[in-house]
């Protein structure tokens, strides 16, 4: 799912009893929030004094975010935050709100994506399991070189010297 390729088709109850379904695609990267959206949706439909806006079909929204009758006021504001995310981590920060009961078409989005950046750390990639460290690097530590020398631990635990 990808926010900013988001469409949605927009209708009004008006054309919907009358039988005429006049409706247009809106792509929402086209608008910066919810104020140019329902301006752009009323200039398709200047009959109307008062539209009731309906949205029959949509693309790339979650179901959360709309269904036919509401669409969600924050959607821009939510759109914007997840774009702190990478695209892949988006479908983990969903299900990670559904599971800790958030919802993320009320709840304040930037806030929860701060949340679960914090709870979500990734640890960086080693690209070798050998440390480079010098032979003295661990003396200060009491740990020398030798302390992985197994053959000598062994000799001197079963050595035949129990008194």
């Amino acid at each position: 799912m990808n926010l900013s390729e988001a469409e949605v088709m927009v209708t009004t109850q008006e054309e919907i009893e009358n039988n005429t379904h006049g409706s247009d695609w809106f792509r929402l990267s086209d608008y910066g929030d919810t104020g140019e959206f329902y301006t752009a949706s009323c200039a398709c439909f200047p009959d109307e004094d008062n539209p009731e806006f309906r949205y029959p079909a949509w693309e790339n929204i979650p179901d959360s975010l709309i269904n036919e009758r509401w669409f969600s006021p924050n959607f821009f504001e939510i759109r914007d935050a997840l774009e702190n995310l990478e695209e892949d981590e988006v479908d983990y920060f969903m299900t990670w709100c559904n599971y800790h009961g958030h919802n993320i078409a009320s709840d304040d989005p930037h806030l929860l994506v701060s949340h679960y950046r914090d709870g979500h750390t990734f640890n960086p990639e080693f690209e070798s399991d050998v440390m480079d460290l010098p032979d003295d690097a661990l003396v200060y530590q009491s740990i020398t070189g030798n302390f992985f020398d197994m053959g000598r631990y062994a000799a001197e635990v079963f050595s035949d010297n129990y008194d």
